[in-house]
């Protein structure tokens, strides 16, 4: 899960050079902004209003695979005598 005051501070500070950027994933736009200057200081401003949302998405996105993995399927593998199914599924 990634922070929102972390993403604002590392905008505020390093915004011009795309950190904030790579730091939601986003390494193209990182490199376009790094290369740009923050495409020319329009793109560093526009995340001043987006960059919440921007955090919200990419929590959605991947977020939720560090909360899952504590809770996973156990596959077991059990003989059978040929009327039972040959894996047993329990959650």
């Amino acid at each position: 899960m990634k922070s929102k005051g972390t993403a604002y501070v590392l905008w505020f500070f390093l915004g011009l050079i795309g950190v904030h950027k790579f730091y939601l994933a986003r390494t193209g736009m990182g490199v376009l902004y790094l290369l740009t200057a923050g495409i020319f200081g329009i793109g560093w401003f526009f995340d001043l209003f987006t960059l919440g949302g921007q955090v919200d998405r990419y929590n959605a996105l991947y977020g939720r695979g560090q909360q899952q993995s504590q809770s996973q399927n156990i596959i077991i593998n059990m003989p059978t005598n040929g009327n039972e199914p040959a894996i047993a599924k329990t959650e």
